[in-house]
């Protein structure tokens, strides 16, 4: 009994040193997020690239994305908490965009394909 004892013990003291780093890692992810504010005056009206293609968010409202295989286009609004959201004017899926600071450049949450893209600005 006493070593089951101990041995939970020493459980929960490796998870209580463990938990922060863990709870670190989210901090710091979240830590980068961009405000609404930020996006706007960074992505709205102005393209940037993930590398294969080329997106651009209007002061109207309305987007573009363009790359050698397809083109979208359709409108985009913003929540308060700087989280973008397209709708295609054609299939009418919703796509939105998580945008972050990352090392000197941007990256981006895409909540379809649930994966990190890097966001350059043109």
């Amino acid at each position: 009994m006493a070593r089951s004892v101990t041995r939970r013990a020493a459980a929960l003291i490796s998870l209580s040193a463990v938990a922060p780093l863990c709870l670190g890692t989210a901090a710091a992810t979240e830590a980068g997020r961009l405000t609404a504010e930020q996006v706007r005056s960074t992505f709205i009206g102005r393209e940037w690239t993930q590398g294969t293609g080329t997106f651009l968010f209007s002061p109207d409202g309305t987007y573009r994305y363009r790359d050698p295989q397809m083109s979208a286009r359709g409108t985009w609004r913003m929540d308060d908490d700087g989280m973008l959201c397209t709708v295609n004017s054609v299939s009418g899926v919703r796509t939105c965009y998580t945008f972050y600071r990352h090392g000197d450049g941007y990256r981006y949450w895409h909540d379809r394909s649930r994966q990190y893209w890097p966001a350059q600005l043109r």
